[in-house]
Parts: C-alpha cells; structure tokens; sequence
C-alpha cells in the first residue's frame, strides 16, 4: 500500500492548506495518484506556539474535514505533526499529543545548519521518553549530520525532491537498502501536481525497494487511528 507520510492537508492549520475545498482537491489528487493513505503534519514551531494552541487549531480543522469532506472515498488520514526541533523539546509537557494519532511515532524536522551536540541529544531524549521519532526530510542536511542519528538507530522519512538528482539519489537508495528510510513523503502544499508527481517519480526511482518502505511506513501505523474511523476527536487525537 502506498502511503504519504509527510502532507500539508488540514484546513488553515499551516501555510499548506488554506480552506476545506483544498483538502479536498488535495486528497482527491492524493487518491488520483494511487496513494491509498496519508499522514497529516501541519507544522508545530515550538518557538512560536504553544501544544495546547497547536492542537487547539488542529482540532478545527480535523472537524472541518470530518463535517464537509467525503472521507470515505478519499484516502487515509492520520492526524498528527511535523515538529521542530529545539534544544528541550523533549521535556516538553504533553508533546506525546503530536504523535500520529494512536501510536508513539512522532515526525521530527531539524533546523536547517549545523546541529549542535544538545540537539543531537534532543533527537535521543525525545526516544527516550518513549516516543519513535522519524526524521522528516532528512535529503534537506548534511548527510554525514543524518548519518550520526541514523548510527543510534532514529529512522528517516525522505521527500519525493530526494531523487532529483542522480548522485544524491544514490545515497537515500543505499539508506533505503540498509533499513533506515522508513517513509516517502510529498511534503505537499496546496494542490500541487508536479508535487505528486514528483512523488510518483520517486516510487519508480525506489524501485521494489518502495514496498520495502512503505512496509515499514505501515508498520509504523499499525495502531494509527484514522480521522474517518474515530469517534470522536478525542479519541482520534490522544
């Protein structure tokens, strides 16, 4: 099964989606394009917000969706976020509430730069805390930067943009290869089609290496709960 593991879907929740009728036109692409499931993760900027106002704003937009658009017909979607990381994240009271909806698996994005020891040791205690964290987009950084987290055993998610060009391609087939690419992302914004098919692009360059990935990527969300299937919010957002 195909899944997306990194989209910018929810209804005015980040600069991705700015309404429920491109959520819409964003699924039915999604679908168009033969993915059968999708991980919703706006962006939470610990920074700049706080959880409670994140999941407050989130809550919106999963009842919107859940009110106006057919569900049923579109893909799978699994609430959840994509968080920066900051030295401290990890004690961060309720930050297991970003989580995909139902499991631990939590979707980390790194700053762009030189990442100091206390926010390596950020990634590590984020783990520790019992959380599975997956590094979004690890083909933006420093590849040997990635290397050092993968080495400790933190999985990665790559986006589509990933085999844009043949030598870095070769290096996220032999992560693929090795275990530690877990999930393919389109990171998509607004209802992109080169976007999806980029996506698409990467599937073929993955080769049957894909299958292997989105294995693990269902393996990951083999507790998920699904927007459609929860009965109410909270249960759907834990």
């Amino acid at each position: 099964m195909t899944i997306d593991f990194h989209a910018h879907i929810l209804p005015r929740c980040d600069h991705g989606c700015h309404s429920s009728a491109m959520a819409h036109e964003q699924l039915k692409l999604i679908k168009n394009y033969g993915t059968r499931a999708v991980v919703a993760t706006p962006h939470f900027y610990p920074n700049e917000d706080s959880i409670g106002s994140f999941l407050a704003g989130r809550d919106g937009a999963l009842e919107a969706m859940k009110r106006k658009l057919p569900l049923e017909d579109l893909p799978t979607v699994y609430p959840a976020a994509e968080v920066l990381v900051c030295e401290g994240l990890h004690k961060m009271e309720s930050l297991e509430k970003l989580a995909v909806a139902g499991t631990n698996v939590i979707l980390l994005e790194m700053p762009i730069g030189r990442w100091s020891d206390l926010l390596l040791d950020t990634v590590l205690g984020v783990r520790k805390r019992g959380l599975e964290p997956v590094l979004a987009h690890i083909d933006r950084y420093d590849v040997e930067a990635v290397k050092e987290l993968l080495e400790k055993g933190i999985k990665a998610q790559i986006n589509a943009d990933a085999f844009g060009f043949f030598k870095s391609g070769r290096v996220y087939l032999d992560l693929a290869r090795e275990g530690r690419i877990v999930a393919l992302g389109s990171d998509l914004h607004e209802a992109k089609i080169g976007t999806y098919r980029r996506f698409v692009y990467a599937k073929h360059k993955l080769g049957p290496l894909a299958d292997e990935v989105f294995a693990r990527s269902a393996a990951l969300l083999k507790d998920a709960i699904p927007l459609s299937a929860a009965e109410s919010l909270d249960v759907a957002i834990p």
